[in-house]
């Protein structure tokens, strides 16, 4: 008799760590094994208590066709490094369905070791064979240098590694000294992890907001973020206005300082146009210098004002634009009548 009990002491000890670990068959881990061990302990005691009382098997509650789990903390590998690591408040779902729902997710995502991206959501789910994972519900992606994006879903390619969402985003960006971070709606978001590139393909309407009550609005169709640095771009057919000047080009850089603490200069190249109240000036790139006040026209510049159209081979605004230097200028007078 004594056999029999430790046999069937023994047969439950197997099928309950069966029916724990068969939830996420890769890797799962809790963040409190001990607390995990005393739970599975504590219940095979309760099932051997029922059948010496003979009270027969009370039936689990969780099966191998339906599973729950709570505190839930998932690592993913790929080639002997860390892909992404999962923290979830609960999970459920079925082994042969091979899908787990997730509530109150939060995802960090690696790039050599070092977490690149962090994701949080309400509810999310993971496929058990690919591992991609779909996270929706007041989804906000982290880099680590401070951008963050809304969404009201994403969804993450293991394969690929990338983060994406179709649908609306906003963004903020890190402060600086200047001021305020850049804020940015669009549509259509990737993250590349590997390149720890930010992408917003469509739709692009940013902001800027400086020093002195000056402010940068930018649109254009798509934009790019870089996770090392602040540095930003803006693609295709950007327009932007500053200090009520207009400037016009397929594609300009937000660029900061070494120590990353203030926008120092924004660059716009591929054909630039620029104009304010008084002037209208053309060049293959300008470079707004937001710390000198001075802003540089280089690559056939050329300015129009008063009806005379003065070139160079650069051309600089100084103070803003209230004063014009022109190296090597070449001046075409408009004729005046005597």
């Amino acid at each position: 008799m004594k056999n029999i009990k430790n046999f069937v002491f023994i047969g439950l000890l197997i099928f309950l760590f069966v029916e724990v670990l068969i939830v996420f068959p890769s890797k799962l881990e809790h963040e409190d094994d001990k607390a995990l061990r005393a739970r599975i302990e504590a219940e095979v005691r309760r099932r051997e208590q029922n059948l010496a009382d003979g009270k027969g098997e009370v039936e689990p509650t969780s099966t191998v066709a339906e599973q729950r789990m709570g505190g839930v903390h998932l690592v993913e590998s790929q080639q002997g490094l860390r892909d992404w690591e999962l923290f979830a408040n609960s999970a459920e779902g079925s082994q042969s369905a091979g899908t787990w729902k997730l509530h109150q997710v939060r995802v960090l995502f690696y790039n050599k070791e070092k977490v690149e991206f962090t994701v949080t959501g309400d509810q999310g789910s993971i496929d058990a064979k690919s591992k991609d994972l779909s996270i929706i519900g007041n989804v906000t992606t982290k880099s680590e240098n401070g951008y963050s994006f809304m969404t009201p879903s994403v969804y993450y390619s293991s394969l690929k590694r990338i983060i994406q969402s179709p649908e609306q985003v906003t963004m903020k960006g890190p402060r600086d000294s200047s001021g305020e971070g850049l804020v940015l709606k669009g549509r259509s978001m990737q993250v590349l992890v590997d390149e720890s590139k930010m992408i917003i393909k469509e739709n692009v309407t940013a902001q800027k907001p400086m020093k002195e009550g000056k402010t940068f609005d930018v649109a254009a169709d798509g934009a790019e973020f870089s996770g090392k640095s602040k540095e930003a771009r803006f693609l295709g057919k950007v327009r932007m206005t500053y200090d009520n000047m207009r400037l016009e080009g397929p594609e300009a850089s937000f660029l900061y300082d070494s120590g990353a603490s203030i926008l120092s200069s924004v660059a716009v190249k591929g054909g630039v146009k620029v104009s304010d109240a008084d002037k209208f000036a053309t060049a293959q790139t300008v470079n707004l210098d937001l710390l000198a006040n001075k802003y540089v026209f280089k690559g056939s510049p050329r300015i129009i004002q008063n009806n005379d159209e003065l070139t160079g081979e650069e051309i600089i605004f100084l103070e803003g634009g209230k004063k014009v230097k022109i190296e090597r200028v070449r001046a075409k007078m408009e004729n005046k009548k005597r």
